[in-house]
């Protein structure tokens, strides 16, 4: 994640910081005998589950109903076609800090189970927790599940269900062990700043990175030519809370301006 600033004389920005938000999209396909569904059109079983499941772990997600609706049609095939920068680029317009993206299958399976009219439905939902600002993927999982029933179409979305509650554990499990060791040791973020008149006013930022964030584990100077430095920055947090930290230090005789955030390391 890179970080770029405009060093200003009177300039000064603030940043609104909210807690973990995420946006889940599911393209969700019911195999028969004869043909395929495809239900992506609207949220599916699993894109349900998985909400469910994510709002009952404490996370704040968004309406994907409303995302559909805004999302212009090729981008949102590239999306479930697996494009992790288009998925992270539909999260980061709706608000959301993580995008949940994949992939689930209904099959129709054996037929007339122990001699009943049984019939057997098999499901896999498979799908990825993105980080939106730097479009990386945090957690990867699948899951599957096999239900009989008398009727495939209710047997299907059982499956599914079943599949997603299982996925969103072992999703979830990934993402707070990403997350919680991000908290402990920090992640890299590059600062790149522009317009630096003096080596001095370079110091007086690095001196703040070091000793008045909190946050910050390590700051070291990568570059420094023309008026352009780069500066690698171990950081316990999110990119946003570096970057409203930095807006509000009073430094002698000018401030930080962000100006916007671009995927990179």
């Amino acid at each position: 994640m890179q970080l770029f600033f405009i060093l200003s004389l009177n300039c000064h920005a603030s940043f609104a910081v909210a807690g973990p938000k995420v946006w889940v999209l599911i393209e969700e396909k019911v195999i028969w005998i004869l043909d395929t569904t495809d239900i992506s059109e609207k949220p599916g079983q699993a894109e349900t589950t998985l909400i469910e499941e994510f709002l009952a772990h404490g996370f704040d997600v968004v309406d994907s109903a409303m995302v559909r609706k805004n999302i212009i049609q090729a981008k949102g095939l590239r999306a479930l076609a697996g494009d992790q920068q288009a998925v992270a680029a539909i999260g980061l317009e709706h608000g959301a800090q993580f995008s949940v993206a994949g992939t689930a299958v209904a099959k129709f399976g054996m037929a007339g189970i122990a001699g009943s009219n049984m019939k057997s439905v098999h499901a896999t939902v498979t799908a990825r927790i993105i980080r939106n600002e730097d479009a990386a993927i945090i957690a990867s999982s699948s899951a599957s599940a096999t239900v009989p029933h008398l009727d495939e179409i209710q047997g299907g979305a059982l499956a599914i269900q079943k599949a997603s509650r299982r996925l969103a554990d072992k999703l979830i499990a990934q993402f707070r062990a990403v997350t919680d060791h991000e908290t402990r040791s920090g992640r890299i973020i590059t600062l790149r700043l522009n317009h630096v008149s003096t080596y001095s006013r370079l110091e007086s930022v690095l001196s703040t990175l070091e000793k008045n964030i909190p946050a910050v584990e390590s700051a070291h100077l990568d570059t420094f030519t023309t008026g352009t430095a780069v500066i690698t920055v171990r950081y316990r947090g999110e990119s946003r809370d570096l970057a409203s930290s930095l807006a509000h230090k009073n430094f002698s005789g000018f401030r930080l301006e962000p100006t916007h955030m671009t995927p990179g390391s």
